[in-house]
Order: structure tokens, then sequence, then C-alpha cells
């Protein structure tokens, strides 16, 4: 862990629309660097882009820059270009129903005509959807154990109705949408190995994981890798809106065996009645000038013009950005729990399995699920710490955070209680209700990333300390005592991040 001081130097410059708060919501969205659009508004205004799919000068320089664009992309991720292909796609979540597509699709071919899905509970919503693909025959591990224990006897019939040796696919997020928790790459490999999951497929949602960390060691082997990988790069970089789903070569050809064609993805179409002849990009084939890739039976239609990539050495930023936000989570996590009214009740209940967790790359993002309470045990709702927090320039999340597998886990919530919430009007929305039975629905969420600062965090210590434990002693702080949206967005940059509110010292060296 190593907090890096060259983030104060050069946010002004590269992230100046900062200034106007503490922004500690970039599991949702990070932030783009002004460098990054400048040289992408450059590039638009200085050539003339074409539609690739056209053979003029035009086309081919948008043609070449998005298989430019491709590669590196590949090699940004860790990922070696002669094992692995990038498909440009919306974002994760249409990355997540490109695979689907391609599962419902074969699995109609099966003698039971669909395919098998499993899926880990703290997984996020686009996630738990594919399950409305098959027949009825999915499963969602409530666990980590849950998982182990079916790698360790496939053919648990708990856990599938159909045989293990058929189609199937398991997906799991690498890293919790809700509390930043990450998750064993080691499944991975554990699936591919055992020979009664030989058709059964991963499906490994990155989005969250690669904000803050490197995938190389996801990449690094193809045996350890997932089958489908899906991310978001503005998850990543703040910009474009733009995803990829990253495919294992070796397991491509499952997703071009899908009904669906469109656009480019097809070599030679009929369109007529009664002729339903089509010949589809399937990798491996091709004339004999061009073979197919997989990306180029996937990719619907005319693809956008991505960003321009900028050269750096990969590897050691992004170490660097691990360690950034790695020591902050530490600080953050300490601090929050130093937070204390008078009568010595905690202001804040962190969700965490274990509090070592943070600072340990291999277990924990820089993602923090918390609640907060009254010096009287009760629950603040969590749509008054965002309102509240909003005002004062403090923006965070807060809610179920698409990951309901997440919330129900954290607030402990059994089935019937998770039933009667529901029953009694709460819905995601207009609906909202932030306590049932006095007990939340949903959580607060600050997530942090590669562009956060210690004023950042203090900003949020701050809030948290103004807004509950000074109303709650009713003492007086001249200094911190209801800071305004101005007071807090106007100095972020000259905060002392190592101070002390009422004897109580924050954000210490982890």
């Amino acid at each position: 862990m190593e907090y890096n001081s060259a983030v104060d130097k050069f946010r002004d410059d590269e992230y100046p629309n900062m200034s106007q708060g503490a922004y500690l919501d970039h599991g949702g969205a990070t932030i783009y660097a002004r460098s990054l659009v400048s040289s992408f508004s450059h590039a638009m205004i200085s050539n003339l882009w074409g539609n690739p799919h056209s053979e003029n000068l035009p086309a081919k320089l948008s043609g070449e820059m998005i298989d430019s664009v491709r590669i590196k992309a590949l090699e940004f991720l860790g990922a070696d270009p002669e094992h692995f292909d990038l498909v440009f796609v919306a974002n994760a979540t249409a990355a997540i129903k490109l695979v689907a597509d391609g599962f419902r699709d074969l699995g109609e071919k099966t003698p039971t005509k669909s395919f098998w899905y499993g899926y880990h509970r703290e997984a996020h919503t686009s996630i738990i959807g594919v399950r409305e693909f098959t027949a009825g025959d999915y499963h969602c591990f409530e666990d980590d154990r849950q998982v182990e224990r079916w790698l360790e006897c496939p053919a648990n019939n708990t856990v599938r109705n159909s045989k293990s040796t058929g189609l199937g696919l398991f997906a799991y997020p690498g890293q919790s949408n809700l509390s930043g928790r990450r998750l064993p790459k080691a499944w991975l490999r554990n699936i591919r190995e055992n020979p009664q999951l030989r058709n059964t497929y991963t499906l490994f949602d990155a989005a969250a994981l690669a904000m803050t960390s490197s995938l190389g060691s996801l990449f690094s082997d193809p045996d350890d890798a997932p089958d489908f990988t899906c991310l978001s790069f503005y998850k990543i970089f703040g910009f474009p809106d733009l995803g990829a789903l990253v495919v294992r070569r070796s397991s491509g050809h499952v997703l071009n065996l899908r009904k669906y064609f469109g656009g480019g993805t097809i070599a030679q179409l009929f369109p007529l009645n009664g002729d339903k002849r089509i010949a589809k990009k399937i990798p491996g084939l091709g004339d004999q000038y061009d073979m197919w890739n997989i990306h180029d039976g996937l990719e619907d239609g005319t693809l956008p013009i991505p960003y321009s990539w900028q050269e750096t050495e990969v590897n050691q930023v992004k170490d660097v950005i691990s360690r950034h936000c790695n020591y902050l989570a530490r600080s953050l996590y300490k601090s929050l729990m130093a937070l204390r009214y008078p009568n010595g009740f905690p202001v804040v209940e962190v969700y965490v399995d274990d509090p070592t967790m943070y600072g340990d790359p291999s277990r924990q993002g820089a993602t923090f699920a918390f609640n907060v309470m009254k010096q009287d045990g009760t629950y603040v709702p969590w749509t008054d710490i965002e309102r509240l927090a909003n005002d004062a320039g403090v923006y965070i999340r807060a809610g179920g955070v698409c990951c309901p597998g997440g919330v129900s886990k954290a607030l402990e919530y059994e089935e019937w209680e998770w039933n009667r919430m529901f029953s009694s009007g709460h819905a995601c929305g207009a609906n909202e209700m932030a306590i049932i039975n006095r007990r939340p629905t949903g959580i607060v969420r600050a997530s942090l990333g590669a562009m956060t600062t210690k004023a950042d965090v203090h900003a949020l210590l701050m809030f948290l300390h103004n807004e509950f434990i000074i109303q709650a002693s009713g003492a007086q702080s001249p200094s911190l005592l209801e800071p305004s949206r101005d007071t807090l967005r106007l100095p972020l940059r000259e905060m002392n991040a190592n101070y002390s509110i009422a004897g109580v010292a924050y954000l210490k060296e982890p």
C-alpha cells in the first residue's frame, strides 16, 4: 500500500471538474481525463472517418483504427491476441447478453433443448438475468463454499437437473458490485480441468475488478482464463461509453452458433422467402485471402469509433493504481470504524466479511458498503444519507446498487423477510422505502478510483462527523460544523488528510 501523491499534482489539470465535489461513485462510472477527451476530439476533427464496412479511404482509416485499438486493448488487459479476441459491445451488460444469446441458441440443439446455468449470489442483476434463458435449470450459489462443494461433486442433483456433462455456463463477478469483495479466480481452472464439467463454460464479470486492478494475472495463462470476460471501458477510463467481451479463442466458436445475424456478421445471405441459405462469418473459416475472427461474427452493425489509445507502461500504471487505492481503502476503513458517538456507539455499520481484507488486493477492492446509525442504534434511511451527502458535495451511491444477492447477504435477510419487504410496497426507483420494520432495505456505497485523493476521503468523513456526531453531541465546532457544498468543494485539494476531530485521529497511515 502506498499513497500516490502525484494524483494531487496532476488532478487539477487532468480532472478539473472533480473540484466540484468529492466524487466517490467510481464503481458506477469513473471520471474521464481531460487529455483523453482532448486527444479524442482532436482525432475526430482532424481526420475523415468513414464506415469501416466500406472500402474507401475514410472507411479504411476507421477500420485500421478499430483493429489497432482492439489489439492495444487486449495488450492493456494482458490478454495475448494469439489466445484471445475482443468483441466491442455497448457495455458489460451487452457482453453478458451476447453470451446468453449464444448459449440459449446452442442449448436448443441439445437433448434437453436448453442449457444449465449457475451463478454466484453476489452477482450483478445482468448476470442473474441469464437464468431466464434456461428452461428452469439454473442454480444460485449462496456463498463461496457452495461453489467449492459443487466443484468437488459436480453430479450433485441439488445443483442441476440435467447431467453434469451437459451444456452449462457458470458466471460470477471478479469483484462484488456491492461490497468490493474479490472472489476466487481458481474456480476457472477447476471447472476447466474437471471431466464432469467438460461442457461447462465460464463467464467472468470483470467490470468492477478492472476499475482499479490489473487483469494480467487473469489472462496470463489461457488454461486459467475465463472462456468469456465482460467489462466496461468507462469504468476504467471514464470514456468512451463502450464495453468489451474478451473471448478465449478456443471457446469462441460457441457464440458464433447463435441464430441472430446482422450487419457485417454474415458472409452471404439470400433474403427471399423459402430460401434459408446463409453463410456466417465463423472463426477459422474465410476466403483465400482472409480468415475470419471471432469478433467478425459477433459485432452486429457498424461499430462506434473507439478512442485513440495512449501508449504507456500499462502494468506499471495499474500496479500504482492498485497500491494507491489499497492505501486509501485501508485508511478509510480504519477511519470509519473510529467514528463514534459521545456514548461510544458506532456511527456506521460496514459490511465486510473480514476487516483485514482492506489492503489485500487479492481479497478486497476499494469499495465500501455501509449504513449509518443513530446513537440509539436505529438506522438512518439510506435515502437520507444520499440526499444529505449530495447537498454537502459528497457524491456517493445508495440503494440496492444492482446487486440484490449482495444486499440480502449483507443485511442478513431471510427469504420470507425479503418477500415481506417487497410485499410492503418497496421497489427500486420511485417506490423505494429505505426502512421497513426498522431494518434498511439497501446500503450506502462509497467506491474509490484511481484519481481519488486523501481530500476526497476527508470530505466523506467530515460529512459523517458533522452531520451525526456533532449534531448528536450538540457541540460547536466552528471549523467543521455544518459545511456547505461550497466549503467542501473549494478547498478539497488543500485539506490536510491527517486530521483530528473531537480528539479522534482519522485517516492515519494504515
